[in-house]
């Protein structure tokens, strides 16, 4: 059985569990449960990140001349779509994670660990008329008591406000061992559990013959907002 009608089935069963319609879903109703909302935790960026230019989607330094931040790249890709599975337009996505030793930028983060002076610890994206978002960063180290991961908080015109964390496939240990996480449902948890491939990554060059192939490890984080009619829906930008 293909991963889309596994996939199907699934949102079936949830549907039909919120209160939904059977008839509804069995006639093509598309429905997709939002994603679960986490802890914005201790360590949000105020208001360092309220400054952050929309096109600097590269963590991986803090201009295109500075030194490159220690640690692994990745590139994550993703869209933000609403319960009907329609790209959302002009969503405001930030991102912020710990450095690849496992410390935030933030004065509250009393841990031992270095911090990295040329790492750019989180970013703010606008998606387009395709919902698309994307950001180069590098593999957050783990942070005392949690699993590696990466904190979103997705802005959108007319709707909640949502505040979530990105996990991935390669830790599946420590996953197992974070409250945070193993609070989730199955499906949530399944949601919001990115896989990495390596994949080549595009380059600016035009010339073919002279374009270099970068790979990088990349993974696609779909995230989904939930209903306009929520009393917390946030105002248009």
């Amino acid at each position: 059985m293909s991963s889309q009608s596994s996939r199907r089935r699934f949102l079936t069963k949830a549907a039909i569990a919120s209160g939904l319609s059977a008839h509804l879903v069995h006639h093509g109703f598309a429905w997709e449960p939002p994603t679960a909302s986490a802890t914005k935790g201790p360590f949000y960026p105020i208001p360092e990140i309220a400054k952050q230019k929309y096109y600097d989607a590269d963590l991986t330094r803090l201009d295109p001349q500075s030194p490159v931040a220690q640690g692994d790249q990745i590139l994550v890709r993703g869209v933000v779509v609403g319960m009907d599975e329609k790209p959302l337009d002009q969503v405001i996505v930030e991102v912020w994670q710990a450095c690849a030793a496992g410390r935030y930028n933030h004065p509250q983060d009393k841990n031992d660990r270095p911090m990295d002076p040329n790492f750019q610890y989180w970013a703010k994206i606008l998606t387009g008329a395709d919902g698309a978002f994307s950001f180069r960063t590098i593999q957050p180290g783990k942070y005392p008591g949690r699993t590696p991961h990466i904190h979103y908080r997705i802005v959108a015109p007319k709707r909640p406000e949502l505040v979530t964390q990105m996990y991935f496939e390669s830790q599946d240990e420590f996953n197992k061992k974070d409250g945070i996480y193993m609070e989730l449902k199955p499906e949530q948890r399944k949601a919001v559990t990115v896989g990495f491939e390596s994949k080549p990554i595009g380059s600016d060059s035009k010339d073919a013959a002279t374009q270099a192939i970068e790979k990088l490890p990349t993974g696609h984080f779909r995230i989904v907002l939930g209903p306009t009619n929520d009393s917390k829906a946030t105002q248009p930008m």
